[in-house]
């Protein structure tokens, strides 16, 4: 049943125009950060349901902190779902280890269910690949939230402050 409504809404897409990067306040943005995941730009994520393991370089010098929204772009949605939202990361830091998107690991915001976690990349079954972006933004100060941020919230708060971003994607289907 569920499989028929996966293969029934495969036209049905978010698509890569409503990702991080194409935000119209982003889309100006250097693509200079180089990202390098456990998996290979365009290939399959790795099984398990934690985060993958992800570096990065490149990070301009007046870079204050990091943030990192992982979203898929292929939801049968309008709008990209959200799988985490990890914010306040010190500049220094170059890599994420395997699983270290977690609420005992990182400063999160809230994912597409509301929660602050990351979420397993589990596209409906049928509904053909879905691609999942991380996306690293470099910015020039420290947000502050009163309570954790939305996909919304932070970026309304970074416009205007990203020096720079990169970009990797990985795929999955069931």
């Amino acid at each position: 049943m569920i499989r028929a409504l996966g293969r029934l809404l495969r036209r049905w897409r978010a698509g890569p125009d409503t990702r991080v990067a194409e935000d119209p306040r982003f889309s100006e943005v250097p693509r200079r950060l180089v990202l390098r995941a456990e998996f290979a730009d365009g290939e399959q994520l790795p099984d398990g349901p934690v985060s993958p393991a992800l570096a990065w370089t490149s990070v301009p010098a007046q870079t204050q902190s990091l943030a990192i929204v992982v979203e898929d772009l292929d939801v049968p949605f309008p709008r990209p779902f959200v799988h985490a939202v990890v914010y306040a990361i010190d500049p220094q830091t170059t890599s994420l280890t395997s699983g270290e998107i977690a609420p005992d690991g990182m400063t999160l915001g809230y994912n597409g269910i509301g929660r602050r976690s990351f979420l397993a990349a589990t596209p409906l079954p049928g509904h053909g690949p879905h691609r999942y972006v991380f996306t690293v933004l470099a910015i020039d100060y420290v947000p502050r939230f009163d309570q954790p941020p939305t996909r919304g919230r932070l970026l309304d708060a970074a416009a205007g402050h990203v020096v720079a971003l990169g970009e990797i994607v990985g795929t999955r289907e069931r």
